[in-house]
């Protein structure tokens, strides 16, 4: 009797999402199993970086002045070069990420922005016109 209470309040709460909010999810997960396949090795799963050779992406500056489009670019073609983060230069390299498409992109980006940033959802249209304008 008790499963079948938790099964139905378990249906019952889906059904009360919208389609939008099922696909904000959607994309959060996907994006986590992205970022632990991409970038967790560096930036680490929780996001603080590696001390002085790879920035955090969890409390920084960064969520402040990049915007999704660059950071789209930034993850497809890599980083070469210094970039600050809180006011800390890090001169490492980050490689290409050439393999990932607009709906990896998309829901990468929605997972970070989720974890670390304004909890927006990027959308697989955004990420496809972002990869389009890339420099």
């Amino acid at each position: 009797m008790k499963h079948i209470l938790f099964i139905s309040l378990v249906v019952l709460f889906a059904s009360c999402q919208s389609k939008e909010e099922i696909m904000y999810q959607q994309y959060v997960v996907e994006g986590r199993s992205i970022y632990e396949k991409n970038c967790a090795n560096c930036h680490q799963s929780d996001g603080s970086g590696l001390r002085d050779l790879y920035p955090a992406l969890a409390k920084t500056d960064l969520w402040k002045r990049v915007n999704a489009q660059q950071l789209v670019c930034i993850i497809k073609q890599g980083q070469k070069g210094e970039i600050k983060v809180n006011g800390k230069s890090y001169s490492g390299y980050m490689p290409a990420n050439t393999k990932l498409e607009a709906i990896d992109m998309a829901e990468l980006v929605t997972f970070m922005k989720d974890s670390w940033g304004d909890k927006k959802m990027y959308s697989f249209d955004e990420a496809r016109a972002a990869l389009k304008n890339c420099p």
